[in-house]
Parts: C-alpha cells; structure tokens; sequence
C-alpha cells in the first residue's frame, strides 16, 4: 500500500507517522519554491491538546509524558473583572506542547521509518498525473498549490476581520498549571503555560486601532498579567483569523486534509484537535480496509461521511462561543453574570463543555 502525502506542515508530519505504522508506504511531497517550515517564525505558537488526542499520541507512540506539560485548571474572566466567572479542574484538563517541538519531534521519528520518504518537488499536473499512478491516495495538506484550487476551493467561509498575536513570557519560578482566559473589549486573551518558567500568549483582536501597534498590545498583554513577574517577553507573532470548511474532502483519489478541510477562531485552541480526530477515523477506515483486503480508495467517502457532519458541527459551536462573548462584553450585560454562576455551580452541565472540549462531537 502506498500514499503520497503533499505538504510538510504538522498535519502532513503527523498523519505520514500514523499511516506508516499502520505499515503503508509514505512519501512526503513538497514543492521546491517552498521554503521548509520555519521553525523561529513558529516560536511562539503552542498546540493545545486534548485528553483525548494526547491518548491517541501515545497509543501511536509519538507523545511520551515528558513531551506536553500538563494543565489541571482554566480560569474565565470576563473584561477586567479580578472575579472569574467561570472555572474548570480537574487531574489533567488538557495538555501543551509547543509547535516547534512538537515538528522537530516528528520529523527525528519520520527519518527513522523505513517506509516513509521524504522528496522535494516541482508540483505539476504531469507530476499529479505521475503520483496517481504509484498511489492508492494522494493527500493534500497544502492550500496554496493548483490541487487545493481546483478540486477544494468551494468552501464557507468568514472572515473574522481579526488578527492573532503570539508570544512568549519568560518569568520568575511559578506553579504553572492554570491556563487563564480574558474576554477583554480587544479580543479574548489566553495565558497558556508551557513550563514552570515559560507561558505562551495567545492575544485574538478584533479592534483595528491595535492591528498595528505592538507597543500597545504588549502594554495591555502585561495590563492584563496579574501572576507572573516577567523578566523577557518574545517579539510578537501575528496572522489572519478566519473560519473556512471545505464543501467536498475529496475528489476521485485525491484527499484534502488539515487545515484544507476546516480553519476554526483559535478562542478554544481546539484547531489541531479536530485534525488529530479527522487522523484518527482515517487511520481507523484504513485500518479496516487493509484487514479486509480492499484498497484505500474506498475509504475517502466513507471518512467525508463520516467527518464532515462533525467537523461543521463543531466549528459552528466554536464561532457561537466567539461571537457569544464578543456581542455580551460589547453591551456588558450584567445578567449573563447570574448565568455564568448556575452553569460554574453545575458539575454536570461543567462536565458536558469538558466532554465537548475533549471529544468533540
């Protein structure tokens, strides 16, 4: 059995690690003119991984314990507010890792396997026309190549007029493990620790006047920080947010992937759990049809049919929740306090979000 995977991106990294210890052949593909992942560019991004994915990495044997750090408790606060209104514990709540490690870390498995290779090409409909020919599937994590607009740009899409700005503190010694979230006036906040020494940023801002002033982010950042003494604070990272679900995941033999099939508001950091859900059916539906003898061009509507409900479903939740708390702290409605309090005081209802959160639909 043999796939050729397109793209040499974390998504890409991650499903060839996966399919190559189901025993098929792998061969990465990307493209000349492409520069190889800049790994200084994605210093300060951070991957938040559900119980659930992480469960999954380790049943694959690509995540050890001592790879992720782990976090026990999420504190909401609403604006300013000292008081949050909204708190969630529990042994392990979800986990981090930061991108960088996280490819470095697949990339030193992949040289390793004896049935992955890893070629660097021209992608041309000739050269389309070629791997089609030595492969049961193509799948292509890329969205900038001829593949992803001819047979995948049909797609929902909303611009959140939004840009995400990262960056990492380093501080004095701390008990690290609450993530911490501020719905402030500029966008939703996010404290994400990565170590006792070092928290991500993750800042989602909506308001215009900040797009370009760093200055002024960095204050409002350090504004906002009530638990760390900070001692150096990384240059600031910033890119587009935008929703987009792809309308058809396949055509013929031909699989789009990652980011290709849904792009979600980082609010939930939960975009690359949904990736790590979509590899997990593949990886199952192609499991299922090595055991059954059949080939792998079977699975590909099977995995649309069996994803696309799902992923839609959950993107839509996650922009509800974004929209949902940018509309109450525009108009500061007080009432939504008194809600907050019943659902913070229900364990069940708390359990159901985490479920969410963990498993998607």
């Amino acid at each position: 059995m043999k796939v050729c995977i397109i793209g040499n991106n974390l998504s890409a990294l991650l499903l060839s690690k996966v399919l190559v210890n189901k025993g098929i052949k792998v061969e990465l593909c990307y493209e000349l003119n492409k520069k190889k992942t800049n790994f200084k560019r994605n210093y300060s991004r951070t991957i938040g991984l559900s119980n659930s994915s992480i469960d999954f990495l380790k049943k694959e044997n690509i995540l050890k314990a001592n790879n992720t750090w782990n976090i026990n408790e999420i504190e909401l606060y609403r604006q300013s507010q000292s008081k949050k209104f909204l708190n969630f514990k529990s042994e392990k709540c979800f986990s981090i890792i930061k991108y960088k490690n996280f490819l470095e870390l697949l990339e030193k498995n992949l040289i390793r396997e004896k049935n992955f290779k890893k070629t660097k090409i021209f992608l041309s409909e000739n050269f389309l026309n070629q791997i089609k020919k030595k492969n049961e599937i193509i799948i292509n994590t890329e969205n900038s190549n001829f593949i992803f607009k001819k047979y995948f740009s049909n797609q929902i899409k909303k611009d959140y007029k939004s840009f995400g700005f990262t960056t990492i503190l380093t501080h004095s010694k701390v008990s690290n493990r609450s993530a911490i979230q501020h719905f402030t006036n500029h966008g939703p906040l996010a404290f994400l620790p990565v170590s006792n020494f070092k928290t991500s940023v993750v800042f989602s801002i909506f308001n215009k006047k900040l797009f370009n002033d760093e200055k002024k982010i960095i204050d409002l950042i350090k504004s906002f920080n009530k638990k760390y003494n900070i001692k150096r604070l990384e240059k600031l990272e910033k890119f587009p947010i935008n929703l987009s679900l792809s309308r058809n995941y396949y055509f013929k033999n031909i699989l789009s992937f990652g980011e290709n099939l849904h792009k979600i508001h980082p609010i939930a950091g939960q975009g690359f759990n949904m990736t790590i859900r979509d590899i997990k059916e593949l990886s199952s539906l192609i499991k299922e049809n090595l055991e059954l003898g059949l080939n792998l061009s079977t699975v590909l509507e099977k995995f649309e049919k069996r994803r696309k409900n799902s992923n839609f479903l959950f993107a839509s939740g996650i922009n509800f929740f974004h929209e949902f708390f940018k509309f109450t702290n525009k108009y500061n409605f007080g009432a939504i306090d008194g809600i907050f309090k019943l659902i913070d005081d229900n364990r069940y209802i708390k359990n159901k979000f985490q479920n969410y959160a963990d498993k998607g639909f």
